[in-house]
């Protein structure tokens, strides 16, 4: 190729930069608004990464469902024992999460920092499952080698469900550098993680069918169910979806970690609302004591909590809909406040029409009903804070470079278990109150009477008592900054860092060296900017101030096309030495698909102009 078409390409470049000037009103380049909005998940990825997150939840939610009954009905260890044992491995489970949420942020593989986790964790996670609920493993130990197998099983479990949370959970915030698409990601797959909560529900209805109310076949047939497909699930989800945002080179230690918390001030207000947010899990907590005690009718748990689960799935769906119409966080405030009217009107309805007539079929028809439109905001809040850690991510990375994905949501995972430890303290502190009558173990089908002054107490848990206490998770988040015009112009500057580093992974995965591919895209903007120069001719721009354009393009020096191009009036203030060549008229920068084509393979090798991403 003659250096005079590369000058004369070079001039097509700085005239853009003149045409573009005037209608360019956010300051980016043309190349950096086409990458603004760019697509990069298929249906594919949002389908198996979300059959992913139903399977984590399955498993998750047939063991913190149903495993306390599992050890105190079926093998016969007394239930202070699985107490004990339930809070030791928390407290070592809970150090676990930020020790792994490092480790995560170290990890450099092909496969990403994070899916190598679930692939080589899923299978053991699985396996672990069906060992923890094998009734004829505990058949032949006496008391003190069921209760040692117990807590080697358990321990196993929550150390594999460690190493598959916290990437599980970070994987959403790499998959795409589009905010649209991982706030999608998002809110789908939590959808298919709260029916895959309920999973072991309606598995356990199934089996109790099929082997006439015995339990502990039951409770089996479902460990092996949940631990066989769960696994197959995780590992479709981990090889189906990629990590397309870059690593930092930095790679924060533990202590890095817990300091990152106190460091970035609105991921630490983030964390302490959602800790707050324990006395929303009291209405879960409270449905079997409700039914079985207010209603009278135990297998009513389902009517309960099937419609409750669907209720939250709405609210997931809303969620990013919702979000369009305003910022995370006013999102969360509407929503947290929605609870909480919700639940106090049913408490005030189900005092009006009084707590024994709930027994009544319309009673707790009505009340099932009520719930329902209750649950619809529980579902915008649980997808609601995970959309808002993604944010804290970006606005720390724009802020230092640093991305601490695993840190962030080893945290999160933390926040979680800590929440759960509150929400059962207080629980019990509140069944004490109102003077709760306990069944005993050693008589079969005992359920004792409860005063009527315990049955309110109980609608009192369950309605008006985390309604006011909700709104206490508002505080912190009245203080977080990261919304509206602040995050829009954040996440703009990183989704056009973000959408370059990708495809520049995307051609070095291709066998393409880091050179080839930017010339490549090199190529590329100058058959972009051309159109668009021409385009704006004819629409716009006067034939004489293009020739003027033109006019001077043979005295300016080559330029060398970078991320962003550099004003016009610096290449036509300071004009570079006139090359040796013969200089071609100016005119034959004008066909456009020849000059396309024929655009320089190598960079130019002349001084370049000052970029303008600085002056932004």
């Amino acid at each position: 190729m003659s250096e005079e078409t590369t000058m004369n390409n070079e001039a097509v470049v700085a005239a853009e930069e003149v045409v573009s000037n005037g209608d360019n009103n956010n300051g980016l380049s043309k190349e950096e608004q086409a990458l603004l909005g760019k697509k990069y998940l298929k249906p594919r990825d949002y389908i198996l990464f979300s059959l992913a997150r139903f399977a984590s939840s399955a498993v998750t939610g047939l063991v913190q469902g149903y495993l306390l009954y599992f050890y105190t009905s079926c093998v016969g260890i007394n239930a202070s024992a699985v107490g004990l044992m339930f809070l030791i491995t928390k407290i070592f489970d809970g150090l676990n999460d930020p020790i792994m949420g490092a480790v995560v942020d170290k990890t450099r593989t092909r496969w990403g920092k994070m899916r190598p986790y679930l692939f080589f964790g899923a299978i053991p996670w699985g396996i672990i499952t069906i060992a923890m609920f094998l009734p004829q493993v505990y058949a032949g130990m006496n008391m003190t080698g069921k209760i040692v197998y117990m807590y080697v099983t358990y321990l196993a479990y929550g150390l594999l469900g460690t190493i598959i949370g916290v990437p599980l959970d970070g994987i959403p915030a790499v998959a795409s550098p589009n905010t649209d698409e991982r706030a999608k990601i998002i809110s789908i797959s939590r959808i298919l993680g709260s029916i895959g909560e309920q999973s072991a529900l309606v598995l356990l209805t199934v089996f109790l069918l099929m082997t006439h109310d015995d339990y502990s076949s039951s409770y089996m047939w479902m460990g092996i169910v949940i631990g066989i497909l769960g696994p197959i699930f995780m590992l479709l989800g981990a090889g189906t979806i990629k990590e397309r945002l870059e690593p930092t080179k930095e790679t924060p230690s533990v202590w890095e970690g817990f300091k990152y918390l106190f460091k970035n001030k609105q991921f630490m207000l983030l964390i302490l609302s959602n800790l707050l947010t324990f006395f929303r899990n009291l209405v879960s907590a409270m449905i079997l004591y409700v039914v079985s005690y207010v209603i009278g009718k135990g297998s009513l748990q389902i009517v309960f909590s099937l419609p409750g689960a669907a209720a939250s799935m709405i609210g997931m769906m809303l969620a990013p809909k919702m979000r369009k119409m305003m910022d995370s966080k006013k999102l969360f405030i509407v929503a947290t406040i929605w609870h909480s009217i919700a639940l106090g009107v049913i408490f005030f309805i189900a005092l009006a029409v009084g707590v024994e007539n709930l027994r009544e079929t319309w009673g707790w028809i009505l009340l099932a009903g009520l719930m329902f439109v209750a649950m619809i905001p529980v579902g915008i809040l649980n997808v609601i804070p995970h959309l808002m850690a993604t944010d804290t991510l970006d606005y720390w990375e724009d802020k230092t470079g640093d991305r601490c994905e695993g840190i962030t949501f080893s945290l999160m995972s933390l926040r979680s278990k800590i929440s759960s430890g509150f929400k059962d303290y207080v629980l019990s502190f509140l069944l004490v109150y109102f003077m709760f009558a306990q069944p005993m173990g050693y008589i079969e089908s005992h359920k004792p009477l409860q005063t009527e002054f315990t049955k309110t107490g109980l609608v009192m848990i369950y309605t008006i008592v985390p309604a006011i206490t909700n709104l206490v998770s508002i505080i912190p988040i009245l203080f977080y900054k990261l919304s509206g015009k602040k995050m829009a112009e954040i996440q703009s500057r990183l989704e056009i860092s973000r959408a370059k580093d990708a495809a520049r992974l995307h051609a070095e995965s291709n066998g393409v060296t880091e050179e080839v591919a930017a010339d490549v895209v090199e190529t590329a903007i100058v058959n972009d900017i051309v159109n668009d120069v021409e385009t704006a001719n004819e629409a716009e721009i006067t034939s004489a101030a293009a020739e003027e354009v033109f006019a001077e393009a043979p005295k300016a020096e080559e330029v060398k096309v970078e991320e962003t191009v550099a004003p016009a009036e610096d290449v036509f203030e300071k004009p570079a030495k006139k090359a040796p060549a013969k200089k071609a008229p100016a005119k034959k920068a004008e066909p456009k698909a020849e000059t396309a084509k024929k655009a320089p393979a190598k960079k130019p090798a002349a001084k370049t102009t000052k970029s303008t991403k600085s002056d932004k």
